[in-house]
C-alpha cells in the first residue's frame, strides 16, 4: 500500500483497523480512532503519523523509527529515482 499510495489515508485507516485492531489486536478501535484524530491535527500525512504512534505505543521509539523508515522507504526511493 505504501508503494502504490492506493486509496490514501482513508484506505490506510481501514486497513489498520482490519489488521491492527481486528486481526492482531495490538490496539482497540477507540485507541486507533483517538490516535488518528490526533494525527489529523498535526501537519503531515495522517496515516504515517497514526502508524508511527501505534508502533511507539507498542514497543517505544526504536520500533517507531523502524516503522517510519519501512513505511516511507518505498515511496521515497521511487520518487528519488523519478527525480534523478
Amino acid at each position: 500500500m505504501s508503494v502504490s499510495c492506493f486509496g490514501g489515508p482513508q484506505a490506510h485507516i481501514a486497513h489498520f483497523q482490519k489488521l491492527l485492531v481486528e486481526k492482531r489486536k495490538y490496539v482497540t478501535e477507540e485507541e486507533l480512532i483517538e490516535v488518528n484524530a490526533l494525527g489529523q491535527v498535526l501537519p503531515g500525512p495522517t496515516s504515517t503519523q497514526t502508524l508511527t504512534a501505534i508502533a511507539y505505543r507498542l514497543r517505544g521509539p526504536n520500533l517507531a523509527y523502524l516503522t517510519l523508515i519501512i513505511w516511507m522507504l518505498p515511496s521515497v526511493a521511487i520518487m528519488t529515482i523519478f527525480g534523478i
